[in-house]
């Protein structure tokens, strides 16, 4: 039982690792610390790091809706196995 547990969690946690990616990309300063290309006249260091916060935002939301499906999905198959009328469940 506690192995079901622990892949039910495995399962529903990994796309918390996709939230890694903005924290790396902004984490290596050297890679951006650059004034060019400006976008709108707005220098490449400061363009870069909003533009992280966008797409941070929006893998937030995406690990949200996985997470969300994957709970439901989760929920879903728990309720089927607690149906099942199978002899011998009587205790």
């Amino acid at each position: 039982m506690a192995s079901k547990t622990v892949e039910g969690g495995l399962k529903r946690y990994w796309p918390r690792l996709l939230l890694l990616i903005p924290f790396f990309a902004v984490l290596w300063v050297p890679f951006y610390n650059r004034l060019e290309p400006a976008l709108g006249g707005v220098p490449f260091f400061y363009w870069y790091q909003l533009a992280w916060i966008l797409i941070g935002a929006l893998l937030v939301l995406g690990v949200y809706l996985i997470e969300t499906r994957i709970t439901h999905a989760l929920e879903r198959t728990r309720i089927r196995l607690e149906r099942t009328d199978a002899p011998g469940d009587i205790l």
